[in-house]
């Protein structure tokens, strides 16, 4: 009955140990910097009717960051128009999940234009250590600017991908 015993302790000891270790790699897999480019569409409806936007292509580079903790990581993204980003994230194997970013963008419509709101949710995957692609959501609100001040909105998509590849160290 004590080997029994024994055994069990020492099978939830080892046990803990590698999902433990398990944890600490899956950081070390993500860490490092990346060059990215996002794309997609999203809806802003007005008034009831909806109009489908095109995201602009947006590319730069991604910083992912090991801050010390057994699956969290800080994420900074620097646009090549000087726009930076940044946030958190937690890594489950070959997965990382951000945690919600809200951010502002100006949206041009066909006649109107105004500011963004958005709050983004994504996840991804990381494929052959070099290469993460993710998956985002977008939310938010549009209100118009200029001469179209009092146009409201809300704003949607769930097709809005990221492409993520590793650069090489020299």
């Amino acid at each position: 009955m004590k080997k029994n015993k024994l055994k069990t302790w020492a099978l939830l000891l080892f046990s803990c140990l590698f999902l433990s270790s398990c944890q600490k790699e899956g950081v070390k897999v993500f860490k490092g910097d990346y060059t990215y480019k996002t794309s997609g569409k999203i809806t802003v409806t007005i008034s009831g009717v909806a109009n489908p936007v095109k995201l602009l292509n947006r590319t730069g580079q991604m910083d992912i960051i090991d801050i010390g903790e057994d699956d969290r990581v800080m994420v900074v993204k620097t646009s090549l128009t000087g726009d930076v980003t940044s946030g958190y994230a937690t890594i489950e194997g070959d997965k990382i999940i951000f945690d919600p970013v809200t951010f502002n963008e100006t949206l041009i419509l066909l006649v109107e234009n105004g500011l963004a709101t958005i709050t983004s949710n994504a996840s991804g995957k990381i494929y052959e250590n070099n290469t993460i692609i993710i998956n985002e959501t977008y939310e938010g609100i549009f209100a118009g600017q200029g001469s179209y001040l009092n146009v409201l909105g809300t704003i949607s998509g769930d097709s809005i991908l990221t492409v993520a590849d590793r650069n090489e160290d020299d």
